[in-house]
């Protein structure tokens, strides 16, 4: 995950791909009526249109957008070729056909120009309902528009193009857009199952939403209409995270595998879903192309994906950058560094095609963490992924399939590394509080690491990764990738030694000088100061030098990595596994890593300290254990707000719970495992399998550039395999969350759309806890 700044994605994503506004089309072509739609009561349709909470709801393309005076002003300084090469903008309003609405709103300039106001379909054919022409100078003047819709339409933007005029600042205020509310039926599902199936063993159950207070019955048809199995329902209560009174259906005695399942509570049907013990089987080896086809610097060819489509050229091959040598987005100058590097290679981070060693470094861990279990545990298929079995251009090599993927994002690490004796400018110390006048001390940065490589600016979609027009650089060292990379180095030292000893030695060299130029230079931190690529900032780091120390201690056995985890507030630590998910494993709190890998992995510690670690591994597992019955949809998070990525919570979560089972051959664990999966895949109160090509209600259009089919029907669609975000009830800073904010409830702040960055991005860090915890459900323990 990674903090966009609104405004200047907005600039790179106009008219060219199809979410903020381009030329209008002609009413003919207007989107079909809905069936199902009515209309409500009047109602304001705008967010925020006085501008009283800042510029909440309002995107702007071409332009800066600031707040003035309770106006929104957009200043803007290349006037394009185009009337929607400008926009100040908001989306998601429905209308209803053949009601009469009425916008009104202010507005000046500081020069007289010409701009457009208009009410258009979010997309082809960019149907519009009304275009004003507006004239404006410098004083304020107030417009009233009445207008009554050719169509239904839920998928609607007010714009103000501003485009071709004289650079300027346009401001609009006391904006207003008042008519008949949109009410459609809703074609949710209220019987909410995993949609592709439960295992066979497992427990099967289903969350109902239903206002009923009394038991409810059900029964279990098969594909023929059949009763297998029949109950009543237990009233659960309210779900806070969702704000639904919700029912739960028991059906796990049926154990008998089948396909196209149908659960039937008191009229209402589910949708088809399976029995049986390959639900994951295929899945996980989606969920590890994924990384395949995130590669930079690699043909993506067509054998080895599972559609032609996915194929691309390779992006960014070669690269060779320097360092940032211009005026960042705070207004810092940087003075650039002396030296190139040749940084060819590694993942693409998430839907843009920045390349991150902080963010990289927990997902390619993760990778490498589950290779480590399936070597070592009792349970798990030690071949699942050998040689032949991954389809990848590295297969034959002998090697297992888990090292070969990780091995390509860790030779990009070993690449982000700065050669003995180069010098670069840094800022040392934390300086969050003053972004605008860092103080850049240069420092001979021998053996650390830059933080990440990306675009001098953001670009728009659909856009391959071999077609990046834009100019790229090296950001600059910092403690945290310095320390990411060594921990990553030090765990692939480790798993390479017994196969290839030369590219092992290679790795643990690196990841000691990481370890010492860490020592030298603590605290340099990364800020969000660069357009194009998203900060990864963090400015507690005593949990990176544990996780690194934790990894390098396990590796080599020497005591200066001994005596640095023992003097660390985290020794031995694992989350508390509480109703607040305090202390969860992600990019930016890493310590458990530490702990994990001193619990899992044979090391020179104590049998009781190892002991020790296993047991807080085992009390967070049953800290997420326990909450399951506690919420509504049966998973291990209790939450009423959910935060970016709440899916990758769950996920990382069902990390702890595998190996607490791995520890205590409890079945519980990866029962609480399965009914996480059970949520991301159905069970849910979006009625919705976040996992693209899985589920009767698959992910389709996650923010990615180039698997962009909804903005651009030559794009792919997205490959299988995939997970998103998910819901996100605490940023609602893309131009589609910031239309559902304040009408949703945590689980259900969440949207299917391509501009949802902060709802539906998908990233390396996500998707791999995610493909770990589809291997471990695969392999065993629930399957007998």
């Amino acid at each position: 995950m990674k903090i966009y700044r609104l405004s200047t994605l907005a600039v790179a994503m106009s008219c060219f791909i199809g979410l903020y506004g381009c030329a209008p089309g002609s009413s003919s072509n207007s989107p079909a009526a809905s069936s199902g739609v009515s209309a409500g009561p009047s109602q304001e349709l705008l967010n925020n249109g006085k501008f009283t909470q800042g510029s909440d709801g309002w995107w702007t393309a071409g332009a800066t957008l600031a707040v003035d005076n309770q106006m929104g002003c957009a200043t803007f300084a290349n006037a394009g070729a185009n009337p929607w090469d400008v926009i100040l903008g908001q989306s998601g309003i429905a209308l209803v056909k053949g009601q009469t609405y009425t916008l009104h709103f202010n507005a000046r300039a500081k020069k007289n120009v010409h701009i457009k106001a208009l009410v258009q379909h979010d997309g082809a054919p960019y149907t519009s309902y009304i275009v004003q022409d507006i004239a404006l100078n410098d004083s304020v003047k107030p417009f009233d528009i009445k207008f009554t819709p050719s169509a239904s339409d839920e998928k609607t933007q007010l714009q103000f193009q501003m485009g071709t005029q004289a650079p300027t600042t346009v401001c609009v205020g006391d904006v207003s857009l008042v008519g008949p509310s949109f009410h459609k039926k809703s074609d949710l599902a209220t019987v909410r199952v995993n949609q592709v199936g439960y295992l066979t063993k497992a427990q099967k159950r289903a969350t109902i939403a239903s206002d009923s207070k009394t038991p409810l019955d059900w029964h279990l048809l098969n594909a023929q209409g059949d009763i297998l199995a029949e109950g009543k329902t237990k009233p659960f209560g309210v779900n806070e995270a969702s704000g639904e009174f919700v029912h739960i259906a028991d059906f796990s005695q049926d154990e008998t595998p089948a396909t196209g399942l149908v659960l039937e509570v008191a009229g209402q049907k589910s949708h088809p879903f399976n029995i049986g013990d390959d639900i994951y089987h295929t899945m996980k080896y989606d969920a590890l192309s994924f990384f395949y086809q995130q590669r930079s610097g690699i043909d993506i060819e067509s054998k080895y994906v599972q559609r032609p489509d996915l194929a691309r050229p390779a992006g960014h091959k070669p690269e060779k950058v320097t360092c940032f040598n211009a005026q960042d987005a705070k207004g810092n100058q940087w003075p650039g560094c002396d030296f190139s590097l040749d940084v060819t290679g590694g993942w693409y981070d998430a839907g843009d095609q920045g390349k991150y060693v902080v963010n990289g470094g927990i997902s390619v861990w993760t990778l490498m963490n589950l290779y480590e279990r399936e070597q070592l545990a009792k349970t798990g298929d030690k071949n699942a992924f050998a040689d032949g079995k991954v389809k990848i251009p590295e297969q034959g090599n002998q090697h297992n399939g888990l090292l070969n993927e990780s091995r390509w994002m860790m030779d990009f690490f070993l690449a982000m590394q700065v050669p003995d004796g180069k010098k670069t400018y840094v800022p040392e110390g934390d300086q969050s509080k003053h972004l605008e006048s860092l103080k850049l001390t240069e420092i001979d940065a021998s053996g650390m690491v830059f933080h990440k490589v990306a675009d001098k600016a953001w670009t728009g979609m659909p856009l391959p990764p071999h077609k990046d027009p834009q100019p790229r650089f090296l950001s600059y060292p910092s403690t945290a990738a310095t320390l990411n990379m060594a921990a990553t180095a030090a765990q692939s030292a480790r798993v390479w030694k017994e196969q290839d000893p030369a590219y092992a030695e290679r790795c643990l060299k690196a990841a000691e000088k990481a370890w010492k130029a860490a020592n030298r230079h603590p605290n340099v931190y990364a800020y969000d100061n660069f357009v194009g690529s998203g900060p990864y900032d963090d400015t507690d780091l005593k949990d990176e030098f544990y996780w690194a120390a934790a990894e390098l201690f396990t590796t080599t056995g020497k005591a200066e990595y001994k005596k640095a985890i023992q003097n660390s507030p985290y020794y031995l630590t694992a989350p508390k596994g509480d109703k607040a998910g305090t202390g969860d494993l992600y990019w930016q709190g890493v310590s458990s890593a530490g702990t994990i890998t001193l619990a899992m992995v044979p090391n020179k510690l104590d049998k009781k300290d190892i002991e020790k670690a296993r047991a807080a591994i085992i009390a967070a597992a049953n800290g997420y254990q326990q909450g399951v019955e506690k919420e509504g949809y049966l998973i291990p998070y209790q939450a009423v707000e959910y935060p970016w990525g709440s899916n990758s919570n769950l996920m990382n979560r069902s990390i702890f719970l595998g190996l607490a089972h791995d520890f205590t051959g409890e079945r519980k664990y990866l029962q609480a495992m399965s009914d996480a999966m059970d949520y991301v895949l159905g069970r849910n109160p979006m009625d919705q399998s976040y996992v693209s090509g899985y589920g009767f209600r698959p992910l389709k259009n996650p923010h990615h550039r180039f698997w962009a089919h909804p903005v651009d029907p030559a794009s792919p669609l997205v490959p299988p395999g995939v997970i998103s975000g998910g819901p996100n009830s605490i940023n609602f800073s893309d131009p589609v969350a910031a239309t559902i904010k304040g009408k949703c409830t945590g689980q259900t702040c969440w949207k299917d759309e391509i501009g949802a960055w902060t709802l539906n991005e998908v990233t390396v860090n996500w998707n791999a806890p995610f493909f770990w915890t589809t291997s471990v459900l695969d392999e065993g323990g629930l399957t007998h």
